[in-house]
């Protein structure tokens, strides 16, 4: 016979396995709707944005790729926004439809670069991996000039 302790353990961690179970089934079959960005946090903002909290390593890997998309030279690219942000979860505001994302909190970057009359949205956590967030798809970060 299990003790009082191994019965609580046991009904406690069935309950856990439950609600993951739960959480993974709910969260794989909402729909996620664009959502348009913010105007206090448009690109077109009259401060001008900050461009000195992404590291320089982080910054070239995003600038060759924004070269490649826009096929203009990496002189020809500029920078509209490169700012230190908290993203609210692991999709970092670029949630795909029908995947799952960490729900915690992710530091990172937001990067936006203008070449060839296009506008790229950068997405990056604070290890430098970056994506391509499709125009519309985009949701701005919980906390921008995050420290």
């Amino acid at each position: 016979m299990q003790s009082r302790n191994q019965q609580w353990r046991s009904v406690w961690i069935a309950t856990v396995a439950f609600a993951m179970v739960l959480a993974s089934t709910v969260r794989g079959s909402e729909h996620v709707e664009p959502v348009p960005p913010s105007p206090s946090l448009a690109p077109t903002e009259k401060k001008p944005p900050v461009k000195d909290e992404v590291p320089q390593r982080i910054l070239d890997p995003i600038l060759k790729e924004a070269a490649m998309l826009a096929k203009v030279p990496r002189e020809k690219l500029v920078i509209v926004r490169a700012q230190s942000v908290v993203w609210n979860d692991g999709s970092l505001g670029c949630p795909e439809p029908g995947m799952m994302y960490t729900q915690a909190l992710i530091k990172g970057y937001w990067v936006m670069i203008e070449g060839a009359g296009q506008t790229y949205d950068f997405r990056v956590d604070a290890r430098g991996r970056f994506q391509l967030c499709p125009a519309g798809r985009g949701r701005p970060p919980r906390q921008p000039n995050a420290s």
